[in-house]
């Protein structure tokens, strides 16, 4: 995976967006619109911005150390498996970010930043599709 045009889509969207979360979220509920109801009491998106802060931090140690990454991925499965999210809203979730992030980078996104993207969704889904492991 090309890790250092994960950081650069990172580093274009931190020059275009003070906020990405509405669009990231706009296309998750597109694609998934039964996880819109878990944010009812949301109004004014801090939990959203949270999980998406979240997830890019987890992203950043998935890409350098990955101390924690697919640990707190697993554990995050399980925390959302019991108020009903799926497995696969994870992976759709980074899917989302990528498409949001996409838009915003507009004619600097690159074909190698894509390409980037398209990668770690699908090491996430492996990640979360993964039997647990016991220690």
């Amino acid at each position: 995976m090309d890790a250092q045009a994960l950081l650069d889509s990172l580093d274009l969207i931190a020059e275009r967006s003070d906020d990405p979360a509405p669009q990231v979220y706009e296309r998750l509920f597109a694609r998934h619109p039964e996880t819109e109801a878990l944010f009812i009491g949301d109004k004014r998106g801090a939990a959203r911005g949270q999980m998406l802060r979240q997830a890019i931090e987890t992203l950043l140690d998935y890409l350098g150390p990955n101390a924690f990454a697919a640990n707190f991925l697993r554990a995050e499965l399980r925390n959302h498996d019991d108020i009903g999210v799926p497995a696969e809203i994870f992976p759709a979730f980074y899917q989302a970010m990528a498409e949001a992030f996409a838009e915003i980078g507009g004619a600097a996104w690159t074909p190698a930043m894509q390409a980037a993207w398209d990668e770690v969704t699908g090491e996430i889904e492996q990640i979360v599709r993964a039997p647990a492991q016991t220690i």
